[in-house]
């Protein structure tokens, strides 16, 4: 630390003069101002020469106090009329005021002054100031995180602050906390992590050891509970009186994220629709003419599935807050005599899906020949261009439970086998995204196919799943064409057909025509893809998608975990080459 030189007061005068013994000293004052305890502090004094000749400056002895010349500036030589720049040294013995003198003798020749030196400095206290002396986490649900900062300010002016240590914290619990140097005026904050693992609560504390005093002590309260991330309301049987049943509702908390209406008909010749859907303050999404601006596909083999939102436009969301809904069906064609009824409120921690994944039950055809799906290469990089492709939007590739199919009958798929194909999900031991990989898909006519769109969460039903042509190409392409069937299963039309004139209803995807292959090419969902690129879904597709209740939430460290090793390149498909049709083989 440098100080400008203060002034210099003068007791007595004697820059000349003869005989008559040594001179009164020449007094002269100067103050290091406020220092750090921690260390000790230098300030240059400029002291004059008050001697009318070149002299040499010594110490003069007597030194009192913390205050020392600094090792070799004394002696030094100083011309006549120049100063001596005078480095001093303070080593702070404690806290508070300090005070000390130095005395330096100039000498040419037979003459002599001596410069008494009057040092002062202030020494600050050091302290620590805990901003957060408690760390209240909101109730957290197992599985997900909630993250809070202890704050620490170093509120010296010229003190460094080391914070040396922190105690243990319980399971479930994890610190960012490393040893580190908080500079005077400065702030420091160590985060605190809560990602509970079982239904717990917690009250302790955290120690925070530092070098200028007692440990900070941080009290941090905690509770976990279950979360309630799915809520069925299962209405049971339901009678189908006149072609249709009565009003139905839905009691829908403020965190919900979609709302999924699942019907199963007694039997499997009827064909259902929603005759009408209406939401808190009057809300209408489908109205009793089946003229309203929802869409929903008539569920056929006796299965009907609907899902609100089913695209980003303002109009077709949940009626922010909250509230009751109510639905009722009725029968598109066919007879049955009621319906087993049942609706999925989807919840989420602040409204929105966040980190996501989905889990599937893939079912593996017998002329396969995969013995070994675990370890499969081509069946593993399959599944890793799922990932690759959903990672895009936050969904991860959750668990995976493969099932080998024994009916040689089912290594080529006809359209009339298809149902009865998907009615061998009754084996899963959980309602997952069914996917079956095959020989051959209707006949030969289509690379993939889903089943219904959207699909419910339910097994051993005629539309429980997707399938896949296994055999066509690659792992890369056949990854590709399984993402596009399980877009549709979680809800997503084509975002182009062939004919140019049909698209989707996702706002944020272009109205390319049907055979473009550059502006629109790139979406997953568009009937045709080029290219070798990852292909595209638009944050309105991923609305749709990541609501469907299929879609799990994870944490972030989840997802990673899960997280497989990157697809293969893609192959470069041929011009006209069709995602879903089978005529380019």
């Amino acid at each position: 630390m440098r100080w400008l030189p203060l002034a210099l007061l003068v007791a007595a005068c004697g820059g000349g003069g003869g005989g008559g013994g040594p001179l009164p000293a020449i007094e002269q004052q100067a103050s290091f101002g406020i220092v750090r305890a921690d260390a000790p502090t230098q300030l240059d004094v400029e002291i004059a020469n008050p001697l009318g000749a070149d002299a040499t400056a010594e110490d003069s002895g007597g030194a009192g106090g913390p205050f020392a010349a600094a090792a070799g500036a004394l002696p030094a030589e100083v011309a006549e009329g120049g100063t001596l720049t005078l480095r001093v040294v303070f080593t702070p013995p404690g806290p508070g005021a300090q005070s000390g003198d130095i005395r330096v003798r100039f000498v040419a020749g037979t003459r002599e002054q001596e410069v008494l030196l009057h040092l002062a400095a202030s020494v600050e206290t050091p302290a620590i100031t805990l901003l957060t002396p408690a760390l209240a986490f909101p109730t957290t649900f197992v599985g997900l995180e909630e993250a809070l900062n202890i704050r620490v300010r170093n509120p010296n002016a010229q003190t460094l602050v080391n914070l040396t240590s922190i105690s243990a914290v319980p399971a479930g619990f994890t610190t960012s906390f490393q040893p580190r140097a908080i500079f005077p005026g400065d702030t420091t904050s160590i985060r605190v992590t809560y990602e509970p693992q079982a239904v717990d609560a917690f009250d302790f504390e955290i120690e925070v050891g530092n070098d200028v005093g007692p440990p900070l002590r941080v009290r941090v309260t905690a509770q976990s509970e279950e979360q309630e991330q799915e809520v069925v309301t299962d209405f049971g049987t339901v009678p189908v009186a006149g072609g249709e049943t009565d009003w139905l509702e839905i009691d829908v908390p403020a965190d919900a994220i979609s709302i999924s209406i699942e019907s199963v008909a007694t039997s499997p010749s009827a064909w259902v629709g929603l005759l009408g859907f209406e939401g808190p303050g009057g809300k209408v999404y489908e109205n009793s003419s089946s003229t309203g601006e929802f869409l929903w596909t008539p569920g056929f083999d006796g299965v009907f599935a609907a899902t609100l939102p089913q695209n980003d436009s303002a109009t077709l969301q949940l009626v922010p807050g909250g509230g009751t809904y109510r639905f009722r069906l009725f029968l598109w064609s066919g007879s049955a005599s009621s319906l087993e009824v049942r609706a999925i409120v989807e919840r989420r921690t602040g409204g929105a899906p966040g980190d996501s994944k989905v889990d599937l039950n893939v079912f593996l055809a017998p002329g396969l020949g995969i013995t070994g799906p675990e370890t499969d290469t081509k069946l593993q990089d399959v599944l890793s261009r799922l990932d690759d492709i959903f990672g895009q939007i936050g969904l991860a590739l959750g668990d995976v439970d493969y099932y080998q199919l024994s009916n040689a009958a089912y290594n080529s798929v006809s359209e009339s086998e298809f149902p009865q194909l998907l009615g061998e999900t009754s084996v899963a031991s959980e309602a997952r995204m069914n996917v079956f990989f095959v020989q051959t898909a209707l006949g030969g006519g289509v690379l993939g196919v889903a089943a219904a769109l959207p699909g419910p969460k339910l097994n051993a039903s005629p539309v429980s799943g997707v399938m896949v042509d296994y055999d066509w190409s690659n792992a890369a392409a056949v990854g590709q064409v399984t993402a596009h069937e399980i877009g549709h299963y979680l809800g997503l039309y084509h975002t182009a057909e062939s004919d140019g004139q049909t698209w989707d209803i996702i706002e944020d995807t272009l109205e390319c025509p049907g055979e473009c292959t550059s502006e629109s090419g790139g979406y997953l969902m568009h009937w045709q893809y080029f290219g070798s690129t990852t292909p595209v879904i638009t944050d309105g597709q991923a609305h749709v998608i990541l609501a469907h209740p299929l879609v799990d939430p994870a944490s972030t460290l989840a997802a990673l975990a899960q997280k497989r090793t990157p697809a293969p390149a893609f192959v470069e498909l041929p011009a006209g080459f069709c995602g879903t049709c089978k005529e380019h083989k």
